[in-house]
């Protein structure tokens, strides 16, 4: 094994004369260590390595330091937080963001696809330390992140693009009341959020496709949501925490709420919802609440909220995250009804 796997003084010289020149190639030693084994050193995994990351293709440039052992994707979420600009969607999620890194010609790469390379492997490769972050217009309806193909776009043409069928969902700003109009183009900005609610007043034709309940399920958590699957007297339940709600009129500016998930679900579908009973209305009452249950070990106000006849549940379109969206209308007093 060559120096750099058997001295300590190497990783000393690789750190005064190395890590801080942002310009200088990675060592022999190193390299060589990438070609033979595909491994690095424990102890060297945990240098700072100092590289460069600027906004593609020509925003100014920021240094940061790294460690080598970090994956390409660690150094992408670090390099967001340097510029001051987060990378989007949140993690876990995947990035929808892109990284490049500069050539030999000072030309940028094509989007990187293996994010999971560490980055002394990525360097050994070949790789310079100076990367662009390609950010994109990424926006978010409901649980769903995507790219928004156009900068001005309808509310029809943004539901149609995140599988939303506007003759079955309305679109709204996260905090309003009112439904955007369908063929009025606004101006998107990166991060912002929308909701989809099932109010059917758009028109159109349906074309979607049900996803599984365990995708939706994981598709909860990047939209900030908290959920967790009961089971009560034979019935499968979904508690869903940290949904925004005004407040005043209600008690709090969070709450959760819950649902009964039918056995046949998606063809059964959701309907009604649940809310905890330690939330409290302003006027003294809770709006369309029918009775109070103890299910899985909690007080909670079963809310009359249900589906219009002629909007009813559809499997093909409808799933966890627009059912709390669905919910949510019942806080904002907008949608379907009773």
């Amino acid at each position: 094994m060559t120096q750099l796997n058997q001295s300590p003084a190497t990783a000393e010289q690789i750190e005064e004369i190395w890590l801080e020149d942002a310009e200088s190639a990675i060592p022999d030693d190193a390299g060589r260590a990438h070609l033979s084994t595909g491994s690095l050193p424990e102890r060297l995994l945990h240098l700072r390595v100092r590289i460069s990351v600027q906004a593609w293709p020509k925003g100014e440039v920021e240094h940061l330091r790294v460690k080598l052992g970090d994956t390409l994707r660690q150094v992408m979420y670090a390099g967001g937080e340097e510029l001051k600009r987060p990378i989007l969607p949140p993690r876990p999620a995947k990035p929808l963001d892109v990284l490049r890194v500069r050539m030999p010609r000072h030309e940028w790469s094509e989007p990187i696809q293996d994010l999971e390379t560490p980055i002394w492997m990525a360097l050994a490769s070949g790789y310079s330390r100076h990367f662009a972050i390609e950010y994109t217009l990424a926006v978010q309806i409901n649980a769903r992140w995507g790219v928004a193909e156009h900068s001005e776009m309808t509310p029809r043409e943004l539901l149609n693009q995140f599988g939303f069928e506007p003759s079955e969902y309305s679109l709204y700003k996260s905090d309003g009341k009112d439904p955007l109009p369908p063929d009025e183009s606004i101006h998107l900005s990166r991060g912002e959020k929308f909701e989809a609610q099932k109010d059917g007043r758009y028109g159109g034709a349906a074309v979607c496709v049900q996803d599984s309940f365990e995708l939706e399920f994981d598709a909860l958590a990047p939209a900030g949501l908290e959920a967790v699957v009961h089971s009560h007297n034979g019935q499968t339940y979904l508690e869903v925490s940290n949904v925004v709600v005004p407040s005043p009129p209600w008690s709090k500016a969070r709450a959760a709420i819950l649902f009964a998930v039918p056995a046949t679900y998606p063809i059964g579908g959701l309907d009604a919802l649940y809310v905890e009973a330690s939330l409290s209305h302003s006027s003294g009452t809770v709006p369309y609440q029918q009775g109070v249950s103890v299910i899985a070990g909690k007080e909670w106000r079963l809310i009359s909220w249900h589906y219009t006849l002629n909007r009813p549940w559809n499997s093909r379109s409808d799933d966890l995250s627009s059912h709390v969206e669905h919910c949510r209308g019942f806080f904002m007093t907008r949608g379907v009804g009773q």
